[in-house]
């Protein structure tokens, strides 16, 4: 009887949990940071990739849902350059999916000089999490050094 109840509740407890992650907008916003000890560049390409891949699946490839490419990306050292964006406008959150953002500023032959990272931390810079789930603030750093 107690193991009957115990399943039952667990079952409900699992019901409830998936009914509050419902279908949403995927919609990102943020900021890339260009720090102003970064050395001047002009005419490279900011390029920004939204992905979506089941946490609970492995060894399967996560499916590219929105790409921005700003061809005219340029920065001045000694001041802060800010660029904001908006990604992924019109694509919907599906339910237990999670997302992570790409950031890379790109030279004429497409190789990466520059890397995004969120809040500046080394890792994947996951986004549609916690209480700023859909807002990202991105700080470049030189893949070179």
């Amino acid at each position: 009887m107690k193991n009957t109840l115990l399943a039952i509740a667990l079952l409900l407890g699992a019901g409830f949990a998936v009914a509050k992650d419902k279908v949403g907008s995927a919609q990102v916003t943020g900021t890339v940071v260009v720090p102003k000890a970064v050395k001047n560049f002009a005419g490279l390409t900011l390029e920004l990739r939204l992905y979506e891949y089941d946490p609970f699946l492995a060894d399967v490839g996560a499916t590219l849902v929105a790409k921005k490419r700003i061809k005219t990306f340029a920065h001045q050292e000694g001041k802060e350059s800010k660029l904001t964006f908006k990604l992924a406008e019109t694509a919907s959150k599906m339910p237990r999916r999670s997302y992570y953002i790409t950031c890379f500023v790109l030279d004429a032959k497409s190789n990466r000089r520059f890397i995004g990272e969120k809040d500046g931390k080394n890792g994947l810079c996951k986004v549609h999490e916690g209480p700023k789930g859909n807002r990202i603030n991105l700080i470049l750093r030189d893949l070179r050094r």
